[in-house]
């Protein structure tokens, strides 16, 4: 599967997930609002997140996807079966003891560690705890389901891998609607539970389609085992520290006004509806790409997808940013404002989301620049930099909490995560032999379309505010109506500008739409 098609498929398949990540936000927020309980139900989140993010998200998959298809790039998959096998047994048994750990060590973790503002209410404190301990069974069922997917991926097959998290929301919704009148915020954990549990069992149909061959085994003196041990260790012990700005953030937030956390983690949700539909997906669907090229050590064709995937990565998510930020206050109150997420709510959490927008760039470099070293086997250099970009953020977060609060830290956030993306860059220079002009060049010119774009937009809304403004509180459709025109009048300009400016990553995409088209035209009748 191309590149480009795979790249479709996860965007398409992302982008419902994304929405339904939005509908469950707000069905969450409607329900419960910016108070106490929702920010006890984020902070229980913390500890069964990290388990995911340490053993999991990130290391075991961009450790084992480069040795998985450097196997079946070498027509060796009966072995790299025994390896997914003995990975997948090993991955469990891990899990499952790291779970049952912190269900014993969750009354003395969360009044230390995750939220000791909470310290002040011992019903919230109680209630922390409780929900930390019922989520802990969600990372053993999304673990299984994230090295399924690794292996699909390998097989560049990408379709149910990209749908469950989709289903995973979707289970989520409906236990908050019908189980949370009999359960209150405990429907919202154990759906988190069984939405995690679906994800794997989702995609099993088309795993055996691909005629599995797992087994019991644990070899774990296999080459290809001891491989993928040796390129998570670093990518786990950077995931690692990247929890410890989740949990200082947890921590400042917990001593900060009720709601805090629900700002916090509503505008960061916000900030990954666009990166996990455009550059998450352009990054997984080309890192099979990447790790073949370099298991081969075609070092020309993958500076060349590297260069795609960065090219296309700016070419969507600099003028998302600028949407964002100019949009921010009616983008959070047609997203969240309903039922008890009220005026209060809607002002902290736009604030927070203005300053992760002036991150959004960095976040979706590092999905790129960080494949391309893992397809080539190297995660010590990824984790070096992450460590100083997480040094940063915590010594960031301690200097602007006091100063701007919750703000402070999505600014921090931005700050350290634009500091690792250029650091990544750098490096990647020579090792790859990327054409730093061209990507400079290429880069400056999407910059003055979006800030042309951004231009527009806000003369846009200083026009039209005068109508709008005479109604005292605009009804949805009314705001609706005028965020769609603004955004559409930026697009607009954003396209004439890059026609303009011979931005090529235009063409790229009118190429990409004249091919879709072209099979439904011709199958016409005449």
């Amino acid at each position: 599967m191309s590149v480009a098609r795979a790249s479709a498929i996860m965007i398409g398949t992302l982008v419902a997930s994304r929405v339904l990540g939005w509908l469950r936000s707000s069905v969450i927020g409607a329900t419960f609002g910016g108070t106490s309980t929702l920010d006890a139900f984020i902070a229980a989140f913390k500890i069964p997140d990290a388990i995911f993010g340490l053993l999991v998200a990130g290391a075991l998959a961009s450790a084992f996807i480069p040795v998985f298809t450097g196997y079946l790039a070498r027509e060796r998959e009966q072995e790299a079966w025994r390896i997914a096998s003995s990975v997948l047994n090993a991955l469990l048994l891990l899990l499952i003891g790291a779970s049952a750990v912190m269900w014993l060590a969750a009354p003395l973790l969360v009044p230390t560690i995750i939220a000791p503002g909470f310290a002040k209410d011992p019903d919230q404190l109680q209630l922390t705890i409780d929900l930390t301990r019922m989520m802990l069974l969600s990372p053993i069922f999304m673990g299984l389901s994230s090295l399924t997917t690794g292996i699909l991926n390998s097989y560049r097959q990408f379709l149910s891998g990209a749908t469950a998290p989709v289903v995973y929301n979707l289970v989520i919704i409906l236990f908050t609607v019908f189980a949370t009148p009999f359960l209150g915020i405990h429907a919202v954990a154990l759906g988190v539970v069984v939405g995690a549990l679906v994800m794997w069992l989702v995609q099993l149909p088309e795993l055996t389609f691909r005629r599995t061959r797992y087994s019991f085994t644990m070899d774990l003196q296999h080459p290809g085992v001891r491989d993928v041990l040796r390129l998570a260790g670093p990518r786990t012990i950077a995931l690692g520290a990247v929890q410890i700005v989740f949990f200082v953030d947890t921590n400042l937030a917990s001593s900060m006004p009720a709601g805090s956390l629900v700002a916090l983690n509503y505008a960061f949700q916000l900030l990954m509806l666009p990166l996990g539909v455009f550059s998450i997906a352009i990054s997984a669907a080309i890192f099979p790409t990447l790790s073949h090229y370099a298991s081969l050590g075609q070092v020309g064709r993958m500076r060349d997808a590297v260069q795609q995937g960065i090219r296309w990565i700016l070419f969507l998510t600099l003028p998302t940013a600028i949407v964002m930020i100019v949009l921010r206050r009616p983008i959070v109150n047609l997203l969240f404002q309903y039922g008890a997420f009220g005026d209060a709510a809607r002002e902290a959490t736009q604030e927070v989301f203005l300053f992760y927008s002036l991150g959004l760039a960095g976040h979706a470099l590092i999905q790129i620049l960080a494949r391309a070293y893992y397809a080539a086997r190297d995660t010590t250099t990824p984790l070096a930099l992450t460590l100083i970009s997480i040094g940063l953020n915590v010594v960031l977060d301690v200097l602007l909490a006091p100063v701007l609060f919750v703000k402070g830290l999505a600014l921090a956030n931005s700050i350290s995560t634009l500091v690792e993306a250029g650091l990544l860059l750098v490096l990647l220079t020579s090792r790859a032999r990327l054409r730093l002009v061209g990507l400079g060049v290429s880069s400056l010119k999407l910059v003055c379309a979006s800030l042309l774009m951004g231009v527009a937009m806000f003369a846009f809304i200083r026009v039209t505010n005068l109508p709008f403004d005479l109604l005292v509180d605009p009804s949805k459709p009314v705001l609706l109506l005028q965020t769609l025109l603004a955004a559409a009048v930026g697009g607009l300009v954003y396209v004439v500008a890059a026609y303009v400016l011979r931005v090529t990553e235009l063409g790229e995409v009118l190429a990409v739409v004249r091919a879709r088209l072209r099979p439904k035209a011709a199958a016409a009748p005449s």
